[in-house]
């Protein structure tokens, strides 16, 4: 597996690691911007019946992240090399979604919010951070079944959705394209 696959690998399943585990009422699609530090990173979100698909481009070319609990496995695929890689949804992992972690603490309702057209429910909680706490902010669209923002001050990260459009997707956006490679995963540990 090449290193610069392996690096790509390890940034988008940390963005995972932060993404809800339940099936949504939503099915939707919007564009996404992951900020972490000053690295900026635009990409495409689809939600269907607890299924998701993250698109992120960069130098390095389009990086396609599936995820399916029905089937208990993460896709991660490389469509200019066209392979991918499967991953073991394990039962630890908190989700797919922006969602708060089921290892907050102090959650605290701050109010509502509209947010890119939806009523919004805007907590404030905290997760271990190595050291100490790490405070978020996460804003909830019950609409939709899902967050639609998150941010950490403390590690200057944040996951938006925008141009949110709601309606019914393909089943091949959940799938593995016909005739691609599989290849080995990498040893990640998320």
């Amino acid at each position: 597996m090449s290193r610069d696959l392996k690096k790509r690998g390890v940034w988008l399943l940390t963005a995972l690691l932060l993404l809800p585990a339940a099936a949504w009422p939503g099915e939707f699609t919007a564009s996404m911007v992951v900020k972490d530090g000053d690295k900026v990173m635009p990409g495409k979100i689809y939600v269907r019946d607890g299924q998701m698909r993250q698109e992120f481009s960069d130098e390095s070319g389009q990086t396609v992240t599936v995820v399916r609990p029905d089937k208990k496995v993460i896709w991660v695929i490389l469509p200019r090399e066209r392979t991918y890689t499967e991953l073991a949804l394990k039962p630890h992992l908190p989700g797919q979604f922006i969602q708060m972690p089921p290892n907050a603490m102090h959650k605290r309702l701050l109010g509502k919010e509209r947010l890119q057209g939806y009523e919004t429910e805007k907590y404030q909680f905290a997760v271990p951070g190595g050291q100490e706490l790490e405070f978020q902010t996460i804003w909830i669209a019950p609409k939709l079944g899902s967050a639609l923002k998150l941010t950490s001050n403390t590690r200057k990260f944040s996951i938006e959705y925008g141009g949110i459009k709601e309606g019914k997707l393909s089943d091949h956006l959940f799938a593995v394209p016909a005739g691609y490679k599989k290849v080995a995963s990498p040893q990640l540990d998320y």
